[in-house]
């Protein structure tokens, strides 16, 4: 076992040499800068984003990142880069709130335990050397709107939308926007950070009422993600031309009746994206096995999830939420699995794995692991580092299984 799994890294890693960023795309498929296919095996690497909710809930009690990558506080950077690398992963998602990319607030000793060289950084001067270290290593850095405030993700929440008032910290489109454009001439000069992940999971957004904001695709309002998207892709273009659009659909929506839908990217057949640039144009969607398929609010014990489905009726959901994309007709454009993930005692959720990694095999999807790690010696965490974070262990558990069919070159 020991041997075969050396000889999968060694594979992996070799075939990983020749990918040279930045990446465009050309039909359904993402390619490097000598117009090679590139397949995209990737894992998340969440917190700064935020590690606790904003009301009574928790995460990960106990747990704080103060809006740095989980795990710094630990070990040392390089020591999970180098884990991240000998797993065979070539791009890293890397999860942030707008909140964060203005806090001041100056790192200490136990929040970054052995990188002594983070001491007295700013979160978003942390993210950069944690950039830094990924790109001398070779890994493509896709950075992901995670939400507005610096909080866990994804409930009925202030971060359903990617503007809005709360108590924590308010944002226009407009302000959103420029952070982008920020982001966008911060790293230009560096290809290894491949794009900008727009915003994550648009859903419905809790108001100081309590009353949810639903996002449309295409109404030409201030809610219209359509628009907002295709603002902020533009305008990112003008100062950083390399970068992938990476642009999920409306992932949950509800009606006066508590009724849930999800959207996904249904609305892309009839009113898709465009951008001035073409070429640089990505679909995302995410996927577990307890995401809904249809909900109630008012009644969650009789909503039906992606692990209730049989395989048949899950392949004809992917096809038909998003994976028709890659198919279209003169207007084909890649889709990736920005997230996906279970934890190796979600036996239950083996079937799922199976059909959803399948079917992205079949229809060369590429992908992002979520997690990289979520909480040390935890059962239930979907995280794929041992205990030490040193070393990435999901290869050998019955998720690898599956992972390695589907992420073999």
């Amino acid at each position: 076992m020991k041997r075969s799994l050396f000889l999968v890294i060694c594979f992996f890693q070799g075939y990983f040499l020749a990918q040279v960023p930045p990446l465009s795309t050309r039909g359904s498929h993402l390619i490097d800068a000598n117009e090679s296919v590139f397949s995209m095996r990737g894992v998340n690497w969440w917190g700064a984003n935020g590690s606790q909710y904003p009301y009574s809930e928790f995460h990960s009690k106990g747990i704080n990142t103060h809006a740095m990558p989980f795990g710094i506080h630990l070990q040392h950077i390089d020591t999970i880069v180098a884990a991240i690398k000998s797993a065979g992963f070539n791009t890293l998602r890397l999860p942030f709130s707008n909140q964060m990319l203005h806090d001041t607030t100056r790192a200490k000793k136990d929040w970054v335990g052995p990188n002594n060289f983070l001491l007295n950084k700013t979160p978003i001067e942390v993210l950069d050397e944690v950039i830094t270290r990924l790109s001398d290593a070779g890994i493509c850095v896709l950075l992901n709107n995670h939400s507005t405030t610096t909080h866990w993700c994804c409930n009925f929440d202030y971060n359903g939308l990617w503007f809005g008032k709360n108590k924590y910290f308010d944002q226009t489109t407009k302000q959103w926007i420029n952070d982008w454009k920020f982001l966008a001439n911060r790293y230009k000069s560096n290809l290894w950070v491949i794009g900008a992940d727009l915003r994550n999971e648009v859903r419905p957004q809790r108001t100081p009422y309590f009353l949810p904001k639903n996002a449309n695709w295409g109404r030409k309002n201030k809610k219209d993600w359509h628009r907002a998207a295709t603002q902020a892709g533009d305008a990112i273009h003008v100062l950083n031309p390399n970068w992938l659009i990476v642009v999920e659909g409306i992932n949950a929506r509800v009606n006066p009746l508590m009724q849930l839908s999800f959207p996904h990217l249904k609305s892309v057949r009839k009113k898709p994206i465009i951008l001035k640039i073409p070429n640089k144009l990505v679909y995302e969607v995410h996927n577990y096995s307890f995401s809904w398929t249809k909900a109630n609010i008012l009644r969650l014990k009789k909503s039906t999830t992606y692990n209730d489905l049989s395989t048949e009726q899950r392949m004809k959901a992917y096809e038909q939420n998003w994976g028709y994309i890659t198919k279209m007709e003169g207007s084909a454009t890649p889709v990736i699995v920005g997230e996906f993930g279970c934890s190796v005692h979600d036996k239950h959720a083996e079937e799922w794995l199976r059909d959803l990694t399948v079917y992205m095999s079949q229809n060369s999807i590429g992908s992002c692991w979520w997690t990289l790690e979520e909480e040390i010696a935890e059962p239930s965490s979907y995280g794929i580092l041992n205990d030490a974070l040193n070393e990435i262990n999901v290869f050998k558990d019955w998720r690898g299984t599956h992972l390695q069919k589907y992420w073999k070159p």
